[in-house]
């Protein structure tokens, strides 16, 4: 069984913070924020209804996992979502490092191993019920972590594609061609010295 600690967990990359977050053996919520970037500028702080009205969906190749933390027993989800929503608007933790919670910001729980997605929306919250498939957990844990995304493979982090190396570790063409030009360097002593008369 993983114990977490979560001050220590929200320090660490976003892989690391997502794997907490599924395997946690408590029930815990997650903290998801648009990523920067031209892509998701016209998508930030905007309903759901207008997202839906440029086209466009929450994704999760989008979004970066931003806190996570422990779940406190609740019995309406409701009231338990606006209460988190106040917490990261009026008092944020101290190891919080996103921006207030915000519409266009996801909040995920997981309760009882159940996963539940929710838009923050300019009043109240949408379920996603797509957002945060089990199919692209380890997709999502994977891409936030792989050092080449050629390699999304089931994998996490298990180097640069075969044929990436291969090119890597043979010598340059060029560089062979431009040695083979070169002539060897004749420094004074080899030429001799010129009279001039």
């Amino acid at each position: 069984m993983k114990i977490f600690k979560w001050d220590e967990i929200n320090g660490q990359d976003e892989g690391t913070k997502m794997e907490a977050f599924l395997t946690a053996i408590n029930d815990t919520y997650a903290i998801m924020q648009l990523r920067e970037g031209e892509e998701t500028r016209p998508m930030r702080f905007i309903s759901y209804e207008a997202l839906q009205r440029s086209g466009n969906q929450p994704e999760i190749d989008r979004y970066e996992l931003v806190y996570v933390a422990p779940l406190l027993p609740y019995k309406d989800q409701n009231t338990m979502l606006e209460m988190l929503y106040e917490k990261f608007n009026i008092a944020h933790p101290a190891d919080f490092h996103g921006h207030s919670l915000s519409v266009s910001d996801i909040v995920a729980i997981r309760t009882n191993g159940q996963i539940s997605c929710h838009y923050v929306d300019s009043i109240g919250f949408k379920e996603l019920p797509e957002f945060l498939k089990p199919e692209n957990y380890l997709k999502y844990a994977e891409m936030s972590m792989e050092d080449d995304y050629g390699m999304i493979d089931g994998i996490i982090n298990n180097g640069k594609a075969p044929a990436l190396q291969e090119a890597e570790q043979r010598e340059s063409i060029l560089e062979k061609l431009k040695a083979a030009k070169e002539p060897p360097f004749l420094g004074k002593s080899e030429i001799g010295e010129r009279n001039i008369e």
